[in-house]
């Protein structure tokens, strides 16, 4: 059987079709992700499950696995401490506990390795698949917005997580194209997983994540060293070229943004009129208004997590915000929800969960020439900024299958560049 250059570097599995069971299942709920958020989570939670028993059965504890774990725990551990001080909710606590799943799933992935074709083709199918929804519930069904296959996603989350399981897809076909006996084909899969990536986030309508893309196309164009400069240039600048020739054409995204533009305006010119508030634009606005006032009065413990449901339900009957507010989980900036609920603790746990998960995977792409290491460092990044831009318009654990999507692509970076370290062998060029 003949290697790829793809596959020397990772010398735990050959191929996608020879992963480790772990590998496998993990790849299985990404790929599932965009379909079935609920199947990717059942299938999240049996591999946290399963790295209990590797961790208690396995070798012991590295620094790399350490240094993930404790970044991954900062969120928990300040929404515990609120809760400690000021009252528990356990259904609160329950999505930002996933990243406490994800060291388990990153701590087994470590040991049992992870192939990178495997993760690339998972998001690549994850990417098409989302693109095929889009495709169906937009032109076929007709409707204005795409929520998910069925309504198992939210719009917002839904375009979000399509455009990062798209640059993934991008990022992995340019790594694996080195040495591959087919690189063209590489090239055509990653490029059709980005474009339908890309097309579910415009019928999505969520323009927050629209403004992540070219952050995630640079991103993705590191996931290969031999790639000129003038030639990433021309990549980065082509893609955003036929993505802003793709948006431009596109009377509903035209509309999206036109009403977002009058939408702030009325805002500004009437901040206090609650028809103002009435719209996704107005609503956020209010909001992050509504929550840094509740900071500055209780800078350093914020009004508690537990207690925000009574305090928004308060300000509806009085009039300050819409009633729709009463059915919003968070205040559509993480940052701005974690100062008005847990204060300055939890809003540098999130500054400081970015910032070393930022230092965990560049300073492991700065250090990699091989492909593997360099496009699971650079998976992670694009899941680290581009969850940390869309949470900047909607929160990071807003909804049940985004968080499954934050936690899964994630860990698998995570884990697998913890099993690279771990294995300790030399890197080798093609």
């Amino acid at each position: 059987m003949r290697m790829s250059a793809c596959d020397r570097d990772h010398p735990v599995a050959w191929g996608p079709l020879s992963l480790p069971l772990p590998g496998l299942i993990a790849c299985l709920a990404v790929a599932l992700m965009m379909l079935s958020p609920a199947g990717a989570g059942a299938l999240l939670v049996v591999l946290a499950l399963w790295g209990i028993v590797a961790l208690l059965q396995g070798a012991p504890v590295t620094a790399d696995e350490r240094e993930w774990a404790w970044l991954s725990l900062l969120i928990p551990a300040a929404y515990i401490l609120n809760m400690a001080l000021d009252g528990w909710s356990m259904h609160l606590l329950d999505r930002p506990m996933h990243l406490a799943y994800g060291v388990l799933l990153a701590l087994l992935l470590s040991r049992a390795g992870l192939s990178m074709r495997g993760f690339a083709l998972a998001a690549a199918f994850a990417a098409l698949a989302a693109g095929a929804i889009a495709l169906y519930e937009g032109l076929l069904l007709g409707q204005p917005r795409v929520f998910g296959l069925g309504g198992r996603w939210n719009a917002v989350p839904f375009g979000n997580f399509s455009l990062l399981v798209g640059s993934v897809a991008l990022a992995g076909a340019l790594a694996c194209r080195h040495g591959s006996r087919h690189p063209g084909r590489w090239l055509v899969v990653g490029m059709l997983a980005f474009a339908a990536g890309t097309y579910a986030s415009m019928m999505s309508g969520s323009r927050g994540g629209w403004l992540a893309l070219p952050v995630l196309v640079v991103i993705a164009s590191y996931a290969s060293r031999s790639i000129h400069r003038r030639h990433r240039v021309m990549i980065i600048g082509g893609l955003l070229v036929a993505a802003l020739a793709a948006f431009s054409a596109s009377d509903s995204v035209r509309q999206r943004v036109a009403s977002a533009v009058g939408n702030v305006a009325a805002f500004v010119d009437a901040p206090g009129e609650l028809d103002n508030m009435d719209n996704a634009s107005g609503i956020r606005l209010a909001m992050w208004r509504w929550g840094i006032r509740l900071f500055v009065e209780r800078p350093w413990r914020g009004i508690g997590y537990a207690n925000f449901p009574a305090y928004r339900s308060d300000a509806v009957s009085r009039g300050e915000m819409p009633a729709h507010f009463d059915d919003l989980a968070n205040l559509h900036n993480e940052i701005v929800s974690s100062l008005a609920f847990g204060g300055v603790p939890s809003a540098l746990a999130v500054l400081a969960f970015w910032l070393l998960g930022l230092r965990f995977f560049l300073r492991r792409l700065r250090a990699s020439e091989a492909a593997a290491p360099r496009f699971f460092a650079t998976a992670g990044l694009l899941a680290l900024v581009g969850t940390a831009l869309f949470s900047m318009t909607e929160g990071l654990f807003g909804t049940r299958p985004g968080t499954y999507g934050l936690t899964l692509m994630l860990a698998l970076p995570a884990g697998a560049l913890c099993h690279l370290a771990r294995d300790n062998r030399p890197e080798r060029r093609p």
